[in-house]
């Protein structure tokens, strides 16, 4: 995982494939939905943080870049070996129901998060006991 902020993207490019495709999509406004853009899945949705649902998920062979576009949350994340033996479902997702969470991150507006496939987090997560309103947006390197 690597949380940082949203100016410092382009220092990952050595390591991120397709990093000009995403500085590209960010570029554009686009209204709460999915779309696919080239090689990427784009997800922007806009919602109140809950508490933790207790699952994470991961992408078998993709990379996830989350980036917080208002607000903030608090992301959970486990130990990347929950994800032996974990049936994949036909989009390439794992979903790990059984694992506690080994860390915790704040992502706040401006902050990009980057997710490497097999790594499981769980996202939405409240800060405080009185949630706001976030948007954010998901962008799945599809390989």
């Amino acid at each position: 995982m690597i949380h940082d902020s949203l100016s410092n993207l382009m220092q990952y490019a050595p390591i991120l494939d397709g990093i000009d495709q995403i500085t590209n999509v960010l570029g554009n406004a686009y209204e709460d939905g999915t779309y696919e853009i080239g090689r990427l899945l784009v997800k922007v949705e806009s919602y109140v943080p809950s508490t933790f649902s207790g699952i994470f998920r991961a992408h078998e062979s993709a990379a996830t870049v989350v980036v917080m576009l208002e607000g903030e949350e608090l992301f959970g994340l486990t130990y990347s070996e929950r994800c032996k033996g974990v049936a994949r479902d036909e989009k390439g997702w794992l979903a790990i129901d059984d694992s506690p969470i080994k860390a915790v991150v704040t992502a706040k507006k401006g902050m990009f998060t980057l997710f490497l496939p097999r790594e499981p987090y769980a996202l939405g997560i409240a800060c405080t006991n009185s949630p706001s309103a976030v948007r954010r947006m998901i962008i799945v390197l599809q390989p």
